[in-house]
């Protein structure tokens, strides 16, 4: 079977040399960032994908990282709160807002499956933060882990979150069961496929959602809006 369609009597090879090269795999390495000056001192990552695509910086963590923390640096709206993050990967958004934000009194819970916890463990001590966060093996498919369900949360972030379509019922279901009267939750994804917002119609219909852009509390901390626009990021 000729994938090309009939070329018997073409000059062009079908599989020449001009072929694009696959994209390098990333190999382990240790990133440093300020999140083009946001933060002080930047923070170190470890980005390391031997046990999963979550090992690495991805831009909806970037895009969601930077507003918040143009959002919270340098205010005490944090203290005191209860912050849960999920698919935290190796960390990225956790770590930023330990390094620059103020968490007196605040519970902040960083969670992911069971292949990233090590990694994100790692990163944690990388910057000395951990006496400010808590690292938690949160699976979607199984009930919300005790230390977190007993109490309220408060704010929930999540990056990058929407990739794997059968997940996708699962990362609902704990949406729904983490998210409270009280709770405000900061979504970013980047658009790769239909069902990536066919997942959003779906939340829609059970959560108040909308794009920050379109909330004047938040609007006004959204100020690359138009840039990550442009690369299908949805926050």
């Amino acid at each position: 079977m000729d994938l090309f369609g009939d070329n018997s009597d073409s000059e062009v090879e079908p599989f020449g040399t001009d072929l694009v090269a696959p994209a390098p795999i990333l190999q382990a390495r240790i990133t440093e960032t300020t999140f083009d000056g946001l933060l002080d001192t930047p923070i170190k990552l470890h980005e390391d994908l031997t046990k999963g695509c979550g090992g690495q910086i991805w831009p909806a963590g970037e895009t969601l990282t930077k507003y918040l923390l143009r959002r919270y640096k340098g205010s005490d709206l944090l203290k005191s709160k209860r912050i849960v993050e999920l698919g935290a990967g190796s960390g990225l958004t956790g770590l930023a807002i330990a390094a620059g934000c103020e968490l007196d009194n605040t519970e902040f819970f960083i969670t992911d499956m069971d292949a990233m916890i090590d990694l994100i463990h790692r990163n944690v001590a990388l910057n000395g933060f951990e006496d400010k966060i808590k690292v938690e093996l949160l699976d979607w498919s199984k009930p919300i882990p005790e230390s977190i369900a007993n109490k309220p949360v408060d704010i929930i972030l999540a990056a990058d979150c929407v990739y794997y379509e059968p997940a996708f019922p699962l990362l609902e279901k704990t949406l729904i069961d983490l998210i409270g009267d009280n709770t405000v939750c900061f979504f970013c994804f980047k658009k790769r496929r239909r069902a990536d917002l066919t997942f959003m119609k779906s939340i829609k219909k059970k959560l108040n959602v909308r794009e920050l852009k379109d909330d004047p509390e938040h609007a006004k901390y959204d100020t690359d809006h138009q840039t990550y626009t442009r690369e299908n990021i949805f926050l």
